[in-house]
């Protein structure tokens, strides 16, 4: 059992059948409004098909901030220290801007698992849930057609010698084929799939029930 520090242990409410647990990430289509803790929160005003706020449903977006425990005892209990935070604070996880991956632990379908860190400031396995890994392109090679060989005379007659040969570097990207215009779409920056931005929730509370006395 994780104890919140500086904190009396909560009576929690236990889930009803079929809710999700505190800790459970879902994605959301909606937009979502600056959070509770923005300053100062009333000066902002919800722009049209905004959700804000969205914490008054129990949910927050996993942008990293940092949350007292003693405020968030359920969501502590879950996640602790494991992406950042120390003593009286800890962090809830940054998914803006990612993937996210099942954990492959134990399985072949990561085999790049040693390549895995934890997150910034995180004190969670660096194979664990919560780990991150940097993208990459799976080692390939290409076929080229070689220069012809020299001849072995020069047009007078005389011993030719090797011709030369200047590094070229390559323009453009993919194409669908020889002399085709360019089909695939290319960035300096990564690899990546065909994808759609949405916001990741976490749930951080089910509600707190008075305490027993």
């Amino acid at each position: 059992m994780i104890v919140v520090p500086g904190a009396a242990i909560p009576f929690f409410c236990r889930p009803a059948f079929g809710d999700l647990p505190v800790g459970s990430v879902t994605a959301f289509a909606g937009t979502l409004g600056p959070p509770d803790s923005a300053s100062p929160a009333a000066a902002v005003s919800p722009a049209a098909y905004t959700t804000n706020p969205l914490e008054a449903w129990g949910w927050m977006v996993c942008d990293g901030r940092s949350l007292p425990c003693v405020d968030y005892p359920e969501l502590f209990a879950v996640l602790g220290y494991v992406y950042g935070g120390a003593d009286d604070n800890f962090n809830i996880p940054d998914y803006r801007g990612y993937f996210l991956r099942g954990i492959g632990t134990g399985t072949r379908n990561d085999p790049d698992i040693g390549q895995r860190s934890q997150p910034p400031g995180g004190q969670g396995a660096s194979d664990g849930v919560g780990s991150i890994q940097p993208f990459a392109v799976q080692t390939h090679e290409h076929t080229y057609s070689s220069a012809p060989a020299p001849s072995a005379t020069s047009p007078s007659g005389t011993a030719a010698g090797a011709p030369s040969v200047a590094s070229t570097l390559t323009t453009g990207g993919p194409v669908a084929g020889t002399g085709q215009a360019q089909a695939v779409q290319v960035s300096p920056n990564e690899t990546r799939p065909l994808n759609v931005y949405v916001n990741y929730l976490i749930k951080f509370t089910y509600g707190l029930l008075p305490l027993l006395r």
